[in-house]
């Protein structure tokens, strides 16, 4: 009798132990949450195995935050889980999101600040964009000569203007929070030099100065959607060499520091003022994107030598003759 109730309390364990597996092995590789979309969790620094499994569950991510710190025990992974912000996968298991947190494979750590610089921004509007994201540097107060012996690139910026205009480059960067001012630009700067070193050959430059094509770069991104950019460019160009002004506006607006009125093309006396003076401005107007560089190293020859943007829709019309462009304009901006 007693052998017989030891094989049942035995056999009884025996399938509590068999149920219990099967439901752990179900929950390790079964999805763990249904979502339209993907899901963020942060977790901060100092957050133990035990509270992250919490904060998991009361956010809807795990099913049983027993077996995931069960799993985190037997993988061994408790000294490894990452702070930082994630990105869950909507059927993702849970051994796929203690994988994730055990290699950091982290949207942004916590202690790290993302910086978007977007194609276009002049110094001013990203000064603005830095002290709002990351309480940083004003880049209108630095002079280009205080970094040219690091950056041999800033060498060509005219010393009365001394400006980091055009090469503070557009991309998203990340930093640690501790970053200084100097690591910030640096990084900046040294991006810039990484995807602008094509454009700075013998061959590409063909006489001219790299200089001028970021100039010439900063104009495009200004006055012309991506798709015009490279006839915008040929035009420009040829206008130079032609010894035509420019007349663009983008370089009015930006030595004005506000929208024009017509009375500013002969008014305004500047160099940026391109109806007046002709050639290039004497800095870039913005801070252009590998497309705008691209289209400015390499025009698109065509018989144009005026456009003009039509308001209702920004697209760009092309004409061959003076007589065409007053036409453009008298159709699309004088009504």
């Amino acid at each position: 009798m007693f052998n017989k109730w030891v094989l049942t309390k035995l056999q009884a364990g025996l399938i509590i132990l068999i149920l219990a597996l099967f439901y752990f092995g179900y929950q390790v590789f079964s999805a763990q949450f249904s979502a339209l979309q993907s899901q963020q969790f942060t977790i901060k620094r100092g957050d133990n195995f035990l509270v992250i499994a919490q904060n998991l569950k009361s956010a809807g991510l795990i099913k049983d935050r027993l077996v995931f710190s069960t799993l985190v025990l037997v993988k061994g992974a408790v000294p490894h889980l990452k702070a930082g912000e994630y990105v869950f996968e909507s059927g993702s298991t849970l051994n796929q999101i203690i994988n994730k947190i055990k290699k950091g494979e982290v949207v942004l750590g916590s202690d790290e600040m993302v910086l978007g610089i977007p194609e276009g921004l002049n110094l001013a509007q990203i000064s603005e964009l830095i002290k709002s994201e990351a309480g940083k540097i004003n880049l209108n107060n630095i002079k280009a000569s205080s970094l040219s012996g690091k950056f041999s690139g800033l060498a060509v910026v005219d010393r009365k203007y001394n400006t980091l205009e055009g090469f503070v480059f557009p991309d998203t960067y990340r930093f640690n929070k501790a970053a200084t001012d100097t690591e910030i630009l640096e990084r900046i700067l040294k991006n810039f030099d990484s995807k602008t070193s094509e454009f700075k050959t013998r061959t590409v430059l063909n006489g001219r100065n790299f200089y001028d094509i970021l100039k010439m770069a900063s104009i495009l991104e200004e006055e012309v959607p991506p798709a015009d950019m490279p006839v915008a460019s040929g035009v420009l160009w040829q206008r130079l060499r032609l010894g035509m002004p420019l007349q663009v506006d983008a370089s009015l607006v930006y030595g004005l520091g506000r929208p024009i009125k017509r009375s500013d093309t002969v008014d305004f006396n500047s160099p940026y003022n391109t109806y007046q003076y002709k050639g290039l401005p004497p800095t870039p107007i913005s801070n252009p994107g590998l497309t705008s560089i691209r289209a400015a190293a390499y025009p698109q020859e065509s018989d144009y030598l005026y456009y003009l943007s039509r308001p209702r829709d920004g697209a760009t019309v092309f004409s061959k003759t003076l007589e065409e462009h007053n036409q453009a304009k008298a159709r699309y901006l004088n009504n």
